[in-house]
C-alpha cells in the first residue's frame, strides 16, 4: 500500500494522482408408437485519511504550516492508495474482434464463427448492433437488438415446420447433431409428424385441447440424432425439466438413455425418470419429441443452452 502524505495548506491544496430453414423429410427407418400402441413409421483499492500533527525535522517529512487562528501547526492529511488500482488486467475482446480462445472476448461473448470468420460473438440472448448478425455466433441473427433465430410462421401445405421445431433444428445444427426431419415422409399416415389436416379427428395426436392446432399444415414434432457427446446428458436433462413443468408443452417423447433400452415418456404415461418401455422399433440412434399442436408458435427450450458436450 502506497502512503501519499498531503499537507493542507490554506491558500491552496494538493491533489492526489492516481495512476435453413429447409424442411427434410423423414426416411422411414423405425417405427413410432403412439399411447394407444398404434404403430406409424419412423422418423427421421480503498483510500482511508487520519489527521496527525506534524513537525518540522528530517527530510522526507511534510512542511508544517502555523493556522491563522490558532498560532499552532496546521494539522496534515494522510491518504491511502490501493497501488493495485494503477494495474489494470489485460484488455478483453470485444465483438467482431478476431480471436482463437474464448478467454480472449469480453464477459458474454463466445469466440465463434460468423460470416467474418472467427471473431467474438454472442450466443442467444446476448445483446448485438449489426445488422446482419456479424457479431451473433454461427447461424444466429441480430433481431431487435438480440441474438436469435429468424423463423417463418408461415401456415401452407403440404407440411410446414413450424417455428417452435425450426429453432430447434437451428440449435441443433450449432450442437453439431444430425436432424432426422419434422414433416413426415409418405409412408407417416398419423401421429405429430403429420399436419392435422390430413388426420381424422379421432387421431392420438388431436386429442384434448392442447392439440388444437393453430396452424392445420404444421407437422409437430422432430427427430434429434444423438450423434454429439451429450446426447444422452441432454435426454436425461429433457425428461427432468419436462417432469418438473421447466420445459412446458411437451406432448411425447421417445429415446434411450443408453443407445440400446428404448422409453416412452408422455403426460398419459408418466413423466417419471425412467418412462415406460417402447413397443415400436428405433429410437435408439434418435430421439423424437412431440410438442402439442397449440404450441407450435412457442419457443419450448428443446435444445436452449446445449453445446456438443454439455449444457445448463
Amino acid at each position: 500500500m502506497k502512503r501519499l502524505l498531503c499537507a493542507m495548506v490554506l491558500a491552496s491544496g494538493c491533489a492526489d494522482t492516481g495512476n435453413p430453414l429447409t424442411d427434410t423429410m423423414l426416411a422411414s427407418n423405425g417405427t413410432e408408437m403412439g399411447p394407444t400402441g398404434n404403430a406409424s413409421p419412423g422418423s427421421v483499492g480503498d483510500e482511508t485519511s487520519s489527521g496527525s500533527s506534524s513537525s518540522s525535522g528530517s527530510s522526507g517529512a511534510a512542511p508544517t504550516t502555523t493556522s491563522p487562528t490558532t498560532g499552532g501547526p496546521e494539522p496534515t492529511t494522510t491518504m491511502e492508495v490501493d497501488s493495485s488500482s494503477s494495474s489494470s488486467g489485460p484488455m478483453c475482446l470485444a465483438a467482431t474482434a478476431p480471436c482463437t480462445d474464448v478467454s480472449q472476448c469480453c464477459e458474454g461473448l463466445e469466440c465463434g464463427t460468423t460470416s467474418l470468420g472467427q471473431v467474438c460473438c454472442g450466443n442467444e440472448g446476448v445483446g448485438c448492433a449489426t445488422p446482419n448478425g456479424e457479431d451473433c455466433c454461427g447461424a444466429l441473427l441480430c433481431i431487435a437488438g438480440v441474438c436469435g433465430y429468424d423463423v417463418d410462421d408461415s401456415c401452407e401445405p403440404p407440411c410446414t415446420a413450424p417455428p417452435a421445431l425450426t429453432i430447434e433444428k437451428q440449435r441443433l445444427a450449432t450442437i453439431g447433431g444430425s436432424f432426422l426431419g419434422i414433416c413426415g415422409d409418405a409412408n407417416h399416415t398419423y401421429g405429430f409428424h403429420v399436419p392435422a389436416a390430413n388426420l381424422p379427428a379421432d387421431d392420438y395426436s388431436m386429442e384434448g385441447a392442447a392439440n388444437v392446432p393453430v396452424c392445420e399444415w404444421h407437422a409437430a414434432a422432430i427427430d434429434i440424432g444423438m450423434d454429439w457427446p451429450a446426447s444422452r446428458d441432454w435426454l436425461a436433462w429433457l425428461i427432468a425439466n419436462i417432469a418438473s413443468d421447466e420445459i412446458k408443452g411437451i406432448a411425447e417423447v421417445i429415446g434411450s438413455y443408453d443407445g440400446v433400452n428404448v422409453r416412452y415418456w408422455s403426460d398419459s404415461s408418466g413423466w417419471s425418470t425412467d418412462g415406460v418401455p417402447y413397443q415400436g422399433s428405433g429410437h435408439d440412434t434418435w430421439t423424437h419429441v412431440s410438442v402439442y399442436r397449440s404450441t407450435t408458435l412457442e419457443d419450448h427450450g428443446i435444445l436452449a443452452g446445449w453445446t456438443a458436450n454439455g449444457g445448463p
